[in-house]
């Protein structure tokens, strides 16, 4: 082999090394990114220092928020040379991250507004990056992947760390609530690969399996209802999805459903004994005029991010002493009445339209070639809107809802404008394959149309 010869070949050679290297990154770093987005990593802090009331960050929790910024930035750098071809709205999803950063100037607790709302930004900033650098197929093997991991730890955690334990199963998360969330997401992805018929059935039923028992064990009823949510519509997808009886058989489904929610939704003490909690969700709608008040006091841009609930604001000792709880209440329990309480009307009704923007722009994409996406979409959609009933949602950078809202979001319109840039290619050449056709016609004297030869009368010069 000549000399430029072996040069070209270690030139390839090193680029492809090189590439790998890359690909090893950047999956290093969505993973890294979806644990922390997942709060699993908090347990290292839990393990090394320990947990009390009224405990602030340390030096490890500060290590590992750092690496999120830096993971958030590097996934995002590598989505930015896509930009030419993944085309979607990068602009409200960053107007929707500027929003907990702006409300430091009338936040109650400024610090407290800055740090939550610096690891608010760069999660989405980070999901903004995965929506780019990520197939929707491949997002929900990573998601799979990463609650199945915390499902065996937060089994195993008991047996290794006893001491962790705070009375109710919560695994290596901070609270149960939060595990319970983890686990819905865990069955969300599940459900999604079993659905592709890809192979490795066995292992999304497996993993759709273990989330469920977890959810059961953290004794979380939101959580354990949203799975059961989750399954319903799984089941109505597969169906519609089928031509003929199949769809006809979804859609009877869906009707007959409708009277059952609304029955559950007027007077829901059946379900709540089932899952066993009292009409008042556990003291949460004893709390919620508290916090209905508070809200009339700052209605337009609320209390700001993270602030109502923080030691400085002595209104939250107020709502406290009042309900009579005997301990520091510190969320509303309710995901609008949270939002309401950071971000006022303006900010809520913000992120609201976000969300039925995303429904509708899933709601389109069933018509798609990504039909198994969408349903996954909307499944996340309709599960945030039900854990908001009782939980917070979207206002925490360490809250796996809050990432795959706003990626699953993007990856739905990015899909929609790259199959209508698809069709919008391929009309000039239908186009110019009909003039064709339509010109060979006339020359060949089988058209009438401009031919000057009626149709079927061969040449006019006489032979």
């Amino acid at each position: 082999m000549s000399y430029l010869g072996n040069l070209r070949s270690n030139t390839l050679t090193s680029r492809y090394k090189r590439r790998g290297e890359y690909n090893n990154a950047l999956y290093s770093a969505k993973i890294f990114f979806l644990l922390s987005g997942v709060g699993a990593l908090g347990i290292i802090d839990r393990i090394l220092y320990g947990e009390w009331e009224g405990k602030s960050g340390s030096s490890i929790s500060r290590i590992l928020n750092l690496i999120f910024i830096l993971s958030s930035l590097f996934i995002y750098w590598s989505g930015s040379g896509k930009r030419k071809i993944v085309r979607f709205n990068r602009f409200l999803p960053l107007v929707a991250a500027g929003i907990p950063l702006v409300s430091v100037a009338w936040s109650v607790d400024p610090s407290a507004s800055f740090r939550q709302g610096t690891e608010y930004f760069f999660a989405v900033l980070g999901a903004i990056g995965l929506a780019e650098v990520s197939d929707g197929d491949e997002l929900m093997r990573l998601v799979c992947l990463v609650c199945s991991v915390s499902a065996v730890a937060s089994l195993v955690q008991p047996f290794i760390f006893p001491d962790l334990g705070s009375g109710e199963f919560r695994g290596i998360f901070s609270q149960k609530n939060v595990l319970g969330q983890v686990m819905v997401c865990g069955v969300l992805a599940g459900l999604h690969g079993a659905r592709l018929k890809i192979g490795h059935s066995f292992r999304y039923a497996s993993a759709v399996a273990l989330c469920t028992i977890v959810a059961f064990l953290s004794k979380s009823g939101t959580s354990v209802f949203a799975i059961f949510i989750l399954f319903g519509i799984d089941v109505f997808g597969r169906l519609y999805l089928r031509k003929g009886v199949g769809r006809k058989v979804a859609i009877g489904l869906a009707f007959a459903f409708i009277p059952v929610a609304i029955y559950f939704a007027i007077d829901s003490d059946l379900i709540l004994n089932v899952l066993g909690k009292d009409s008042s969700l556990t003291g949460r709608t004893v709390i919620w005029p508290y916090v209905i008040d508070a809200i009339r006091e700052r209605p337009i841009f609320g209390w700001g991010f993270w602030a109502f609930w923080s030691p400085l604001n002595p209104r939250s000792f107020e709502i406290s002493r009042e309900v009579g709880f005997g301990f520091y209440i510190n969320s509303a329990h309710n995901g609008i009445l949270q939002l309401l309480l950071q971000f006022g009307i303006v900010g809520t009704g913000f992120l609201l339209f976000l969300w039925l923007r995303y429904l509708v722009l899933a709601a389109k994409c069933l018509s798609g070639s990504r039909v198994q996406f969408a349903i996954s979409t909307l499944m996340l959609l309709i599960t945030i809107g039900e854990i908001a009933v009782s939980e917070e949602v979207l206002v925490s950078a360490q809250q796996i809802s809050t990432v795959l809202f706003f990626t699953m979001g993007l990856i739905c319109e990015q899909q929609l404008r790259l199959e209508r840039e698809e069709r919008r290619r391929a009309r000039p050449f239908a186009v110019r394959g009909n003039q064709t056709m339509l010109s060979r016609s006339v020359v060949g004297g089988r058209n009438e149309v401009g031919s000057g030869v009626p149709s079927g009368s061969g040449s006019a010069i006489p032979g």
